[in-house]
């Protein structure tokens, strides 16, 4: 129907791996809730950005579930050109024109392309990054401004104190790859950090995918084993978060809609299985 759909609580509750391994290959994931409750959780969300899907974060607190967060703490910020209007935003969301963030404020370019932009150029040419983060000192003090390549962290630039720190570096373009920014404070507990993560920009380079080639083996073996558990786990009803929602229905219907899955689950893993073979041909 046109709408926009994706994954809340970090794609981690709920059994959120098992879904989103089911449901990213056929391109009906647009978003994955990355910071919630004062976390930032990227693990899932890297893994399908390096096997080549194009996935975008939002954030959200949960309040009052998550502490200590409060209503519109972290927050979805979508670059609108024009007068604002929610089909403006939706379309903006959709080009990954994005940052999620509980504090600091995002700029990112790669040769004057913003966020979200897909960047086609040719083996060897040069990339110039220039990305930017500002952080009210009333929130937090600015810790530093990462550069996040694949997943990686390839260039960092330390604040020293300021509420401002910018970050201009080039880059290779040796490889098809992702590229984002994330910005800390200081504050940084595990479920109580000060962070911004931009969505990606994506540098196709020779028109090969952007994936990370030296790990799709291993995360195709991870999701290809979510999809089995699907199948074979077997349900713990009174295990389930909130049981008193649940525990009926998963003990009337789990078994029944688990045989209605397995088609979609046996396509989903065929998909996987094709893209490892595609990951493999183009590195011979």
């Amino acid at each position: 129907q046109g709408g926009v759909s994706g994954y809340a609580h970090l794609g981690e509750l709920f059994n959120g791996r098992r879904g989103l391994a089911l449901d990213v290959p056929f391109g009906i994931v647009d978003f994955i809730e990355v910071l919630q409750g004062g976390r930032l959780f990227s693990e899932i969300w890297y893994g399908f950005l390096n096997l080549g899907y194009k996935v975008l974060p939002v954030a959200g607190a949960d309040f009052p579930y998550f502490g200590p967060t409060l209503p519109g703490v972290e927050r979805t910020y979508v670059k609108v050109d024009g007068d604002f209007s929610a089909d403006r935003w939706f379309a903006a969301f959709r080009a990954g024109r994005v940052y999620v963030s509980n504090g600091p404020l995002l700029e990112l370019t790669v040769n004057g392309h913003e966020m979200g932009a897909e960047l086609r150029v040719e083996r060897g040419a040069r990339l110039e990054i220039v990305a930017e983060a500002r952080l009210n000192p009333d929130i937090d003090e600015l810790a530093r401004l990462e550069l996040i390549v694949l997943g990686d962290v390839v260039a960092d630039e330390p604040a020293r104190g300021q509420d401002r720190v910018a970050l201009r570096t080039a880059l290779t373009a040796d490889r098809s790859m992702w590229v984002a920014i994330r910005a800390l404070g200081t504050r940084q507990a595990p479920r109580n950090m000060i962070v911004a993560h931009s969505a990606p920009i994506y540098v196709v380079v020779d028109g090969r995918p952007t994936w990370k080639a030296e790990a799709v083996p291993e995360l195709v073996v991870y999701q290809r084993g979510q999809l089995q558990d699907l199948l074979t786990v077997p349900i713990e009803p009174e295990g389930d978060l909130e049981p008193w929602e649940t525990r009926e229905l998963l003990r009337e219907h789990w078994e029944r809609q688990r045989d209605l899955l397995r088609p979609r689950v046996d396509e989903a893993d065929a998909r996987y299985a094709e893209l490892l073979e595609r990951v493999q041909r183009l590195a011979r």
